[in-house]
């Protein structure tokens, strides 16, 4: 087993997707998935629906959803409205070091 922490964004959050899981100090949400897991079992495993999220990121990286992860890894989970945003703020090149590789 390896234990990931969560963090989701925006509606994702607002809309309660997981709720009654235990959060950290840091509003991530531990989750114990099986070795050689990828990003999407976690989206799976916090029961977000398919479609929900669009964006994910893995250690402050943009990631696709068939990215490995490794015990300690923390993993964002974006839905379309706030993707959009941080898309828009990549391509007015501010410059913000948000781990975008647009």
């Amino acid at each position: 087993m390896l234990t990931i922490n969560v963090l989701l964004s925006g509606r994702l959050k607002i809309e309660g997707f997981g709720q009654g899981r235990p959060v950290a100090r840091d509003g991530t949400f531990p989750l114990a998935l099986r070795e050689g897991s990828k990003v999407r079992q976690a989206i799976k495993k916090m029961r977000i629906p398919a479609g929900r999220v669009t964006m994910t990121m893995l250690n402050g990286r943009q990631c696709p959803v068939d990215t490995p992860l490794s015990s300690g890894d923390r993993v964002i989970l974006i839905p379309e409205d706030v993707a959009a945003l941080w898309h828009a703020l990549v391509r007015q090149n501010l410059g913000m070091g948000i781990g975008l590789d647009a």
